[in-house]
């Protein structure tokens, strides 16, 4: 009788153990949750789109011009797209009259943001994309001043208008054109690639490579390496290339540039124009069309 008992409760704690773990497996699905959302919400005087943690953002951001009352109101209709959903907070809704242009579709926001008659159109919204690989896309009818933040990870950044591009952590790409960057653009630290600038670029930590924009205006671009063994070319345009700290390689392409290998065993490169070329401390080696 004694087996028997034992018997019987030996069985009875396998089903009991079985029971649970077929519980536990068609509970799991239960665990998978939609994506989180992103957030549109008025802070410190700006429209800011924050994406949540953990998310990989496809973000694009397209704008057109809203003249109301005759012209004398004019807004800027800011359409944000992203692959996950987005939520509008309160605050946004209420200043930026933020709204879903379709009431099925979470993943695409708008919001109207006044320009006051006569302002300089400064800080109108930011993004911070967080962690993750991020892609965040700005369209070329962007006229909007705009602060991009790509956060940890190895991210995208696509600029058009007067954006600003800073990469942050992470091995990063940014890409520009058409007057992108007016207030310049950052890498931040890794190895990063920056294209297109337009104005001024600055890799920060890592080894990174930098490369003017070939606007046929010929417009002045100034290219800083910082830290790193990096690659600078100015493209067109009488440019500024220094290379930082490190081993560096600078190319001035055509026009008359400014070269400064700063610290480090340089090779500067003038290309055709009146150029001016500094290797700084080091053994370097200078070259002139």
């Amino acid at each position: 009788m004694r087996r028997n008992r034992r018997i019987a409760t030996a069985t009875t704690t396998a089903l009991t153990l079985t029971l649970a773990l077929g519980a536990a497996t068609l509970t799991a699905p239960a665990q998978a949750a939609t994506p989180s959302a992103g957030t549109l919400r008025h802070t410190a005087g700006e429209l800011w789109y924050k994406a949540a943690a953990g998310q990989t953002n496809r973000l694009t951001v397209s704008m057109k011009i809203d003249d109301r009352d005759g012209g004398n109101d004019v807004y800027y209709l800011l359409t944000f797209r992203d692959r996950a959903p987005i939520t509008i907070d309160r605050s946004a809704a209420d200043r930026y009259e933020c709204v879903y242009p379709s009431p099925t579709d979470r993943t695409v926001a708008r919001c109207a943001v006044h320009i006051p008659v006569g302002s300089d159109d400064s800080d109108i919204y930011d993004v911070d994309l967080g962690d993750g690989n991020d892609t965040a896309t700005i369209a070329a009818n962007n006229h909007a001043y705009a602060a991009i933040y790509g956060g940890k990870g190895n991210d995208v950044l696509v600029g058009n208008g007067y954006t600003v591009l800073h990469g942050q952590d992470g091995s990063d790409r940014t890409v520009g054109g058409g007057g992108v960057w007016g207030l310049g653009a950052r890498g931040g630290a890794g190895n990063d690639i920056l294209t297109g600038c337009s104005v001024a670029c600055y890799g920060g930590a890592g080894n990174d490579s930098l490369t003017g924009d070939t606007d046929e205006d010929g417009d002045e671009n100034t290219l800083s390496g910082d830290d790193g063994n990096d690659i600078l070319r100015g493209r067109s345009g009488d440019d500024v290339l220094y290379g930082g700290r490190g081993h560096d390689r600078l190319y001035g392409d055509q026009g008359n540039d400014v070269l400064w290998g700063n610290s480090g065993n340089d090779v500067l490169h003038g290309g055709p124009g009146n150029d001016r070329l500094s290797g700084g401390p080091g053994t370097d080696k200078v070259h002139q069309n």
